[in-house]
This record gives structure tokens, C-alpha cells and sequence, in this order.
């Protein structure tokens, strides 16, 4: 494999990932394999195309599959799961699309996040820019006509501007030290044993809600495809706890399945773990009566999307609202920083 060696030491820089895995998903569906459709479309969505061409051809030829190909694209591992299964059930161009879709919504929360900020993110900076300019010429100034007034440089009154003047530097210093602590948070549960991992994300609130909303989708959906192929529940939990993708997934699986080789049903199992979004194992019970988990595991996923999507799009219209709040609180505290010496000095007079 001397060929994906070389790839690897290189990166390779893809335009618009979701439109190569959405035409890719049209090209399959009329007929082209694989690796004629990635040949198709280099040259649109890679930049030094014609040097990477030639590379993934070899790819091709030493063997590699979609999976190999697309995580050496930067796909996710999340996504790369989805893949890597999809080319056991048959099923790539469906999935392809989907996690297409997925990576499409994820672009453009980010973008819009990015267009939330800006403008805030500039007035913040014009008023960090005033409040120097008031600590550099209007503090010293207030200072002076107080001494050759009272006598006294220092007075309750500055003290009090001196702290709102350095109300964004305690905000800057907030936000580094959140930053900091959830970075470290983030390397330390990283560097732990999974079931760790688990145990540490289903004690924080705010985490445990979205953690358990997201596993849940991508066990369902996982599941679920596997199911509709033909695949029996073991076979299909046994592949899921032996991919290399998404570790927590495979822990996950891996209890479950457990669980179902002591007599548990697959209902039984999700219900007494903790891993799962409420009320999982309903869909579970409905979908084994009626003979139809497969395609259950795919609804529910589906609508586990949605209100992931729906919990995305109000986070991100909460924050320019809070940001808003901040630029606020720091305008009130400059008007603050200069009123109260200027009250004072009235009072000398």
C-alpha cells in the first residue's frame, strides 16, 4: 500500500466535500463504479488535480475502498462508519447521499455561526479599541484635575471607572479560561478507556442530552441499514463493534450484544443501558413485533435528525441575542466610567 503511504504524508485538499459525495451517489445510481466516478470528478473538487490523479488511480489499483479514499479526503469518522458499511450492505449510493446531506447542514451551521459573530465580533473590538483610549486620555485626565482640586488622585469614584474600564478584559479573560478548561476537559476524557469516556459524558447534563441524541442516531441508523441487507442482529452488531471508526460506537455495540447472548431482546438491552436517547426502546419493541426493525431503526434515525437539526439551529439563535447582552453590559459600563467622575468632580465644584 506505498501508494495511500504517499497520500497520507501529503494532504489533499478537497473542494466542497458534499457535492463530491452527492454527484458521486448520482453517478453510482446510473451505472459508473467507483473508482470511475472519483476519476470524473478530481478535477472539480481537488486541488492539484492532476497530481492527484495519477495517485488515486494507484489507490484504486493497490486496492483501497471508499472508506480508505474518503478518509484520506478529511471525511469524519462518524460519516467514514456510515461508509465503511455501506460497502459491506451494497448500499453506497444512499449512504453517500445521506452523509452528504449531513455534511452539508454541518457546513452551513458553521457558516452561520461565522455570520453571527462577525458583526458582534466587531463591535466588541471598536469598543475594546474606546475603552483603551478612554484608560490611556480620559482616565489620566480625571485623575490630574482631581489632584490639583482635592488633593487626592485616587478616590472612590476612579476606582470605581478603573473597573469598567476593564470590564473587556475580564470578559477576554473569561472566555480564555472557558476555552482553556473545556480544551483540557476535551484531552483528558480523550486520553481515557472508553467505557470512561461514556461514564464521563452521562454526568454532565448539557453533554449527556446531545451525546446520547447523537449515538443514538448513528447506532439506529447503522443498525438499521445493516438490518434491511440481510444482515442478522448479531452479524450486524458484531461489525459494529469490530469497526475501527467510532470507538464508543463499537463499546456500545459490543454491550448490547452482550446483552442479547444472555436472552435479553434488543428492546431489553437499550433499556436497561444508559446509553440511549428516551424512549429508543419503543421504537425497538414496535419495530420486533411487527418484523420490521430495519426499516423502524431508519424512522427513527430520521427523526433523531431533525431534532438535532431543530436543537443546532436554536443554539446558534441564542448566541448573537447573548453576545448582544455582552456588548451591552460593556457599553453600560463605559457611560458608568466616565459618569461617576464626572459626579464627583461636580461635587468638588
Amino acid at each position: 500500500m506505498a501508494v495511500l503511504s504517499l497520500i497520507r504524508r501529503k494532504k489533499m485538499r478537497v473542494i466542497q466535500l458534499p457535492q463530491l459525495l452527492t454527484r458521486t451517489s448520482i453517478l453510482l445510481e446510473e451505472g459508473y463504479t467507483f473508482a470511475e466516478c472519483i476519476e470524473m470528478l478530481v478535477p472539480y473538487h481537488i486541488k492539484n488535480s492532476p497530481q492527484w490523479e495519477s495517485v488515486l488511480i494507484g489507490a484504486f489499483r493497490d486496492g483501497a475502498g471508499p472508506s480508505a479514499i474518503f478518509s484520506l479526503m478529511g471525511m469524519k469518522r462518524q460519516h467514514l462508519l456510515s461508509v465503511e458499511l455501506a460497502e459491506m450492505t451494497g448500499n453506497l449510493s444512499q449512504t453517500l447521499c445521506t452523509v452528504g446531506e449531513q455534511i452539508r447542514f454541518s457546513e452551513e451551521t458553521r457558516n452561520r455561526i461565522v455570520k453571527l459573530l462577525v458583526y458582534p465580533a466587531f463591535l466588541f473590538i471598536l469598543i475594546v479599541g474606546l475603552f483603551i483610549a478612554f484608560r490611556i486620555k480620559f482616565l489620566p485626565n480625571i485623575q490630574a484635575m482631581l489632584l490639583t482640586r482635592t488633593g487626592y488622585s485616587e478616590s472612590s469614584s476612579i476606582q470605581w471607572s478603573k473597573f469598567f474600564l476593564h470590564m473587556p478584559d475580564y470578559i477576554i479573560m473569561l472566555a480564555l479560561v472557558a476555552g482553556g478548561l473545556l480544551t483540557a476537559g476535551f484531552i483528558y476524557v480523550s486520553r481515557k478507556r472508553v467505557d470512561l469516556q461514556l461514564v464521563i459524558f452521562l454526568k454532565v447534563p448539557f453533554i449527556r442530552y446531545y451525546w446520547r441524541l447523537l449515538m443514538t442516531r448513528q447506532f439506529s441508523r447503522t443498525l438499521g441499514e445493516l438490518l434491511l441487507t440481510g444482515f442478522s442482529l448479531q452479524a450486524s452488531l458484531e461489525h459494529m463493534a469490530e469497526q475501527p471508526h467510532q470507538k464508543q460506537i463499537a463499546y456500545i455495540s459490543s454491550y448490547i450484544r452482550q446483552r442479547i447472548v444472555y436472552g435479553d431482546s434488543l428492546a431489553q438491552a437499550v433499556l436497561v443501558s444508559d446509553f440511549f436517547y428516551p424512549r429508543f426502546e419503543q421504537f425497538i419493541a414496535h419495530g420486533e413485533l411487527s418484523g420490521l426493525l430495519g426499516r423502524e431503526l431508519i424512522l427513527y434515525a430520521e427523526l433523531l435528525d431533525s431534532k438535532l437539526q431543530n436543537g443546532i439551529k436554536l443554539i446558534t439563535k441564542t448566541i448573537q441575542p447573548l453576545l448582544f447582552i455582552i456588548i451591552a453590559l460593556c457599553i453600560v459600563a463605559a457611560y458608568l466610567s466616565i459618569l461617576l467622575p464626572m459626579y464627583n468632580m461636580l461635587d468638588v465644584i
